[in-house]
């Protein structure tokens, strides 16, 4: 046998002439091919280690035997690589296809969270206005009491603001329609704004004072008739 029937690849001597060198040969190519984990490539290696022991229990190899073998070789050595070339491909596919996803569900995410503070929003606005409207009907309740009490010449009531609140303690409270004719402008203002009204410096001392007035329920015909001073200094006509 001759040195160029057993050149290979893998750097294996070819075998001497004792009697198992040509088996020891083929069990060093056989363990020097990489060892493929997928079925195609077992079924060629079982392919070819089954040829190499039918050549050799028939007394040797070939040229054209060795030729085949190195084919095959070939083949699986190109068919390995290619493999890893398209399992290198599939994963940087599979990981493309992650980064999409991911921004996919960080997208959703962000609407989801957006159309999330969006509802709490309007929720909110909505307790928000619901406590409005509750505040202003408990208002209107004690103008309307107000009015009957004055009517009846019995003792009225502090309303609450819009906002719930009683009026801060610092303010007069309005027990006459006098009490309304001596607030100065800051106090006026206060008590305006915290009924839902507006304090406009253009408009005038009377017409603001009158539209206290109407707030706090003080709008008997006895109360129509007083006449409110433009002065912003305590200044009552006369006692109610």
């Amino acid at each position: 046998m001759t040195q160029d029937l057993f050149d290979n690849a893998s750097g294996i001597p070819p075998p001497s002439d004792d009697s198992y060198a040509e088996q020891r040969f083929t069990n060093e190519s056989t363990d020097a091919i990489s060892q493929d984990p997928f079925n195609s490539f077992r079924s060629k290696m079982a392919i070819l280690n089954k040829a190499v022991t039918a050549r050799l229990e028939e007394g040797g190899f070939s040229q054209d035997d060795v030729s085949d073998i190195r084919q095959m070789l070939q083949e699986l050595t190109e068919g390995q690589t290619s493999l890893q070339e398209e399992m290198i491909q599939a994963q940087n596919s599979l990981r493309e296809e992650q980064d999409r996803l991911k921004g996919r569900l960080e997208g959703q995410y962000e609407v989801v969270e957006t159309n999330y503070r969006a509802s709490m929003d309007d929720i909110v606005k909505s307790i928000d206005q619901s406590d409005s409207k509750i505040n202003k009907t408990k208002s209107s309740v004690q103008r309307t009491e107000n009015f009957l009490n004055r009517y009846f010449a019995s003792d009225t009531k502090p309303i609450p603001f819009i906002d719930g609140r009683d009026p801060p303690s610092w303010l007069p409270k309005l027990i006459a329609i006098s009490d309304i004719d001596n607030l100065n402008p800051n106090q006026l203002k206060t008590y305006l704004e915290g009924y839902g009204g507006t304090y406009d410096e253009k408009e005038s001392q009377t017409s603001l004072k009158r539209n206290l007035a109407d707030y706090v329920g003080f709008i008997t015909p006895h109360d129509n008739r007083y006449e409110f001073s433009e002065s912003n200094e305590p200044f009552p006509k006369y006692m109610t």
